[in-house]
């Protein structure tokens, strides 16, 4: 049997692919598993504005289409960059096991949040962070800043900005998790939908692929997915709107935690649904409908027209 897997060149996602690569060569020894190399939009074009991204998947449109059109079996991805609805003919095959889902405050001499001086430029180039960044901290300013987890932190060291926001799960996977000054956890911060997780699509009517991908699916993973891309789905959201979410799934049951903003992070919206993880999916739908009845549709729908 051979897979290939399509991925980006990153550093990040090659560590992805890489682990996918790992778990499917344990539960399939005689498998020949191949990486190919897609450069993205997101990748070829740094002036593009990451709230884009939720609408138009440029970090993971070329990948799918490598999928979709026979030159890949398996799209890796991170699932926080993924659309909420695949384009025809994919699907969802499987997630691997999640890394800790918040964000991190990686500051440039050490200061924690609380610590930094009125005025700090703090990088990121999420609608979320910086939404939940001005609730918790409105005296900053906050900067744009694009590249990969390895570009970020040298444009920080070179005085770009005094602090960097950034997923936890990136910097721990590449070996830099003694670069994190601060674990950003709930209440204040929630993490982006399906941050955390590596996400592995497929063609819909591959059904060896959908089987292979299967079996090195991550059970808690999976549900948490499920309920926090339902939930996002039903706000009609993007992976860069200013929606926070955290699911857990433990043993047989799942609560999901959501929040959704202002970007100036003065008006905000929170809640929670939990159950059984077989309802996953309709837990992160409810939930949805919850808060899109208390205004949350048009939060982001004001945050987008910023």
């Amino acid at each position: 049997m051979r897979i290939v897997l399509a991925t980006r060149g990153s550093p990040l996602a090659l560590w992805q692919a890489e682990e996918a690569r790992r778990l499917l060569g344990v539960a399939h020894p005689t498998a020949e598993i191949e990486l190919s190399i897609v450069r993205s939009t997101g990748d070829d074009d740094a002036r593009l504005d990451l709230a884009s991204i939720g609408r138009t998947g440029v970090f993971t449109a070329e990948i799918d289409r490598a999928v979709r059109e026979g030159a890949a079996d398996v799209g890796v991805h991170s699932l926080k960059d993924m659309t909420t609805t695949l384009d025809e003919g994919l699907v969802l095959g499987g997630t691997l096991a999640r890394a800790a889902a918040e964000d991190a405050l990686v500051s440039r001499t050490g200061e924690r949040l609380a610590a930094l001086r009125a005025g700090a430029r703090v990088a990121t180039g999420s609608v979320r962070r910086i939404a939940m960044l001005k609730r918790a901290r409105p005296d900053l300013e906050v900067v744009g800043m694009r590249g990969n987890v390895d570009t970020r932190l040298e444009k920080l060291a070179r005085g770009e900005a005094d602090a960097l926001l950034v997923a936890c799960a990136g910097l721990v996977r590449l070996g830099l998790g003694h670069r994190i000054t601060e674990v950003l956890a709930a209440p204040a911060f929630l993490p982006a939908v399906g941050q955390g997780i590596v996400g592995l699509t497929c063609r819909a009517d591959d059904q060896r692929t959908v089987a292979t991908l299967a079996s090195i699916s991550d059970r808690e993973a999976w549900a948490e997915a499920l309920a926090e891309r339902a939930l996002l789905r039903g706000l009609h959201g993007g992976c860069n709107a200013p929606v926070g979410a955290r699911a857990r799934a433990v043993e047989n049951g799942i609560s999901i935690r959501a929040c959704v903003l202002s970007l100036d992070g003065t008006q905000h919206l929170e809640g929670d649904r939990s159950g059984s993880i077989g309802e996953a999916e309709r837990i992160g739908t409810r939930l949805a409908e919850d808060l899109a009845a208390r205004g949350a549709k048009q939060l982001i729908e004001a945050a987008r027209a910023r």
